[in-house]
């Protein structure tokens, strides 16, 4: 059976794409490279076996489990996730949303509640070109937070909230994939964060940094209990 997957086509999901190629386990399978959104929406209507879904939208994927020891995560500032400014949090009104990522929408809302203690607006409007403030993920943000004054990593302000690591994206899958599948994946993910170190790998020194140190690939214990608790607050800004 030719399994088919989704992974998010940012570079932070190099080391994954890189996995699949060098093991060759990508000729094994049907490969879809989207963004964030698109990875749920494709696993949500039964178009893809196994994903690299953003955590925020765990709550409407139909059943499946949680696999794999790797997932998108940090330990810290992260650099791509950002809340993007022109004026200081105390007199931000509104944050206009990142339309390509529920997961980092929610933990805007998150930390605005809980940590900044603000009560903002929200909206979405991609035409709008340069907004006062907004949220912002992805390669972009390399290129535009230089445009804003003020910025705010959302995951180091998670960390200093909480303690805890943030849990960007895991893997998940359809029940019933086998757990030889799953283990091959795994096998394949590692080849790939080893190529990142290596000279083989030709991507320009700041970004091999930002993979190496700004984002945290492992799916231990302490993630686990940082996207518990993410959900748990996720849950409340529903039902609040």
């Amino acid at each position: 059976m030719k399994y088919r997957i989704a992974l998010v086509d940012y570079l932070n999901a190099l080391p994954f794409s890189e996995g699949l190629r060098l093991s060759g386990i990508e000729e094994e399978m049907e490969v879809h490279r989207v963004n964030p959104a698109q990875c749920a929406v494709l696993f949500r209507e039964g178009l893809v076996d196994i994903s690299l879904c953003p955590v925020g939208a765990l709550e409407d994927m139909p059943e499946h489990e949680v696999v794999s020891d790797y997932c998108i995560g940090a330990d810290g500032d992260v650099d791509t996730v950002m809340l993007l400014s022109h004026v200081p949090i105390h007199k931000i009104e509104k944050v206009r949303l990142d339309e390509h990522s529920r997961t980092s929408n929610k933990l805007v809302q998150i930390l605005a509640d809980r940590y900044w203690q603000t009560n903002w607006k929200y909206y979405f409007d991609e035409n709008e070109k340069q907004p006062l403030s907004c949220v912002m993920i992805g390669d972009k943000v390399f290129d535009q937070k230089k445009n804003y004054p003020f910025r705010n990593d959302l995951a180091g302000e998670w960390k200093a909230m909480t303690g805890l690591p943030m849990v960007f994206a895991v893997w998940i899958a359809k029940p019933g994939v086998p757990p030889e599948v799953i283990q091959k994946l795994d096998d394949a993910f590692r080849l790939g964060l080893d190529f990142i170190r290596t000279p083989e790998c030709l991507l320009p020194e700041n970004r091999k940094k930002y993979l190496l140190n700004n984002i945290s690939y492992s799916f231990d214990r302490r993630k686990k209990e940082a996207m518990q608790l993410y959900l748990q607050y996720a849950d409340s800004l529903v039902t609040s």
